[in-house]
């Protein structure tokens, strides 16, 4: 067996106060979705592209796969490394590791050599299980080309039409008896989530069935009305962190409802998803849903989805309300991190401004703290970082115990980077990120302010605001701008626009970068590192351009430039003098 660290970052005093409230128990995941099988073992469970899986056969499927797992030489607490786009295998292998006491680990199929190599050096997984081609991308020779340098990986199989379909076909499910042998406790580390990798590095942090059931059942479940009844859209990508898997797949699972997944995000594909399995309600990153809003969803009828949750990043007012507008939904938001949890979440009951312009008020268990720069908390109605502890976060980072510390206090308190503001009723506003906080001179520009107001400009379809070196300021505000179809952004337009809703003079931004569209990471969040190196380049290129028309790029939607006829830059006249 692998020795692994595994943090536990909760006071010691933290189970049996979660188990007193009623949100921590003895069931794990399995235990829970093998209920509703017995319950109803013909519902439908789970939806891909391909096949669907009633919940009996989820239970069996998992059963011969949880077999195979042990036949390889999966040990308690290996992680097992699931490389697969959105498909019924994600939920049947989840449930396999839960039965033996492996971590499931599902890993972004965007994600190449780099942050494989990175994230499977550092969990030491054993097993990988690929897809066994598509699109035409050799992600068994990436496994194999991988395999010399992990000298923990001992096992790559292939799905679809693979391996692992041929193995499953032969194996005998477990019995009773040898779930009884294996079965982990509630409190044991089960799941795995891989961060979105914004830094380069994506870190796994490590969650037990109590953490999930918590979040997912008690906390998610009641505020966002989720029960037995819904079809649940998985849009997000499948296999990153919560927002792909824990929130649309796990989550109705849990409480016998049925999944639909995406395989590969579209915005098309996601509303022919919605309407053709009649969805009841969808999980995305705000980059998406505002993707969304470019399709005709007024020609469809859209009378079963009521709810669009949003989680990831913080959603612009205006699309809220466009959304709800256009596709006769409510749009609620799910805050926290993959790392950390959840430590609030609007409900479908509050009134729409509280939907639209807060993260919601805190969950039950859970305690949020608003710490200054002076690391103490900041008097009732001031702004400062969020952090939290409470029964549904993780236990820390697997195998990264100087993240712990970085991450984590002395008191278990998580800390988010995230700056925010509590209001009277007890709801939540999240003003910015600290590492996205432009300082400009004396003045702090929070990237959100600008951006939301920005959102409701005709001209604008998306934007980000970011920060560039100065030499005299320190930094300028830039605004990455995807125009509206058919729109010409001007930055002049821009700022008066601004300027009429009441934004600071010191907060406008400065220049302006037109592109085809925003560049996302592999968790489908917008990549804020990649505008601002684009927003460099052609800073230095246009100090030798007066004019201020900029060499011409643009970006792709996987962060990489590459030529295009329609990309602009341009400066304020502040800043050319």
């Amino acid at each position: 067996m692998i020795d692994r660290h595994i943090p536990w970052m909760q006071p010691s005093s933290a189970p049996g106060r979660f188990r007193e409230m009623g949100i921590w128990g003895d069931q794990t995941i399995a235990d829970v979705i093998d209920a509703h099988a017995q319950r109803h073992p013909g519902k439908t469970a789970v939806i891909d592209s391909r096949e669907s899986l009633t919940y009996g056969e989820l239970r069996d499927l998992s059963l011969r796969l949880a077999r195979i797992l042990l036949d390889h030489g999966v040990d308690p607490g290996d992680p097992v490394a699931v490389h697969l786009p959105g498909c019924v295998l994600l939920p049947a292998l989840h449930l396999a590791c839960n039965r033996i006491g492996a971590l499931f680990l599902p890993v972004s199929t965007g994600w190449r050599g780099a942050e494989l190599q990175s994230l499977l050096g550092t969990v030491r997984a054993p097993m990988l299980i690929v897809l066994n081609g598509n699109g035409g991308f050799d992600y068994v020779g990436l496994a194999e080309t991988l395999r010399g340098g992990l000298p923990d990986l001992k096992h790559v199989l292939t799905a679809r039409s693979g391996s692992l379909e041929s193995l499953a076909a032969a194996a005998a499910p477990l019995t009773a008896g040898e779930l009884d042998q294996h079965r982990p406790s509630a409190d044991a580390p089960a799941h795995v989530m891989s961060s979105s990798g914004t830094t380069g590095i994506p870190k796994a942090s490590v969650w037990s069935s109590n953490d999930l059931i918590a979040l997912l059942v008690h906390h998610m479940g009641p505020r966002l009305h989720i029960g037995p009844d819904d079809i649940a859209a998985a849009i997000a990508p499948a296999s990153t962190g919560s927002t792909g898997y824990a929130f649309p797949v796990l989550a109705p699972l849990l409480v016998g409802a049925t999944a639909a997944l995406l395989e590969t995000w579209k915005p098309q594909a996601a509303l022919d998803l919605i309407i053709g399995e009649q969805c009841t309600y969808a999980t995305a990153v705000p980059t998406q849903m505002i993707m969304m809003l470019e399709l005709p969803l007024e020609q469809h009828d859209l009378s079963h989805f009521t709810r669009f949750n949003n989680a990831g990043a913080p959603l612009p007012p205006s699309a809220a309300r466009d959304l709800e507008s256009r596709m006769g939904c409510r749009v609620q938001t799910l805050y926290g991190a993959t790392d950390g949890g959840v430590p609030t979440i609007t409900s479908i009951d509050d009134p729409d401004e509280l939907r639209h312009t807060t993260v919601g008020s805190v969950c039950p268990g859970v305690e949020v703290v608003l710490l200054g720069a002076d690391g103490t908390a900041v008097p009732p109605g001031d702004p400062g970082e969020v952090c939290w502890r409470g029964p549904n976060k993780s236990y820390g980072y697997l195998n990264e115990p100087d993240y712990d510390r970085q991450a984590w206090d002395d008191e278990g308190f998580f800390h988010s980077g995230d700056v925010g503001e509590f209001d009277d009723r007890g709801y939540l506003r999240i003003v910015g990120r600290i590492k996205d906080m432009i300082l400009r001179g004396g003045t702090n520009i929070f990237p959100r302010e600008v951006e939301e107001l920005l959102h409701e400009h005709p001209v604008v379809a998306a934007v980000a605001i970011v920060g560039i070196p100065d030499a005299r300021l320190g930094e300028r505000a830039c605004a990455a701008v995807v125009p509206a179809l058919g729109a010409h952004p001007r930055l002049d337009d821009l700022c008066s626009f601004l300027l009429d809703r009441h934004l600071a003079k010191t907060k406008l931004p400065e220049r302006l970068i037109v592109l085809d569209e925003l560049p996302t990471n592999a968790g489908g969040k917008v990549d804020k590192a990649l505008i601002r190196d684009i927003a460099i380049k052609d800073l230095a290129g246009r100090a030798r351009d007066e004019d201020g028309i900029s060499a011409r790029h643009r970006s792709s939607a996987a962060g990489t430039p590459v030529d295009t006829a329609r990309s602009t830059t341009q400066r304020t006249d502040e800043e050319k003098a």
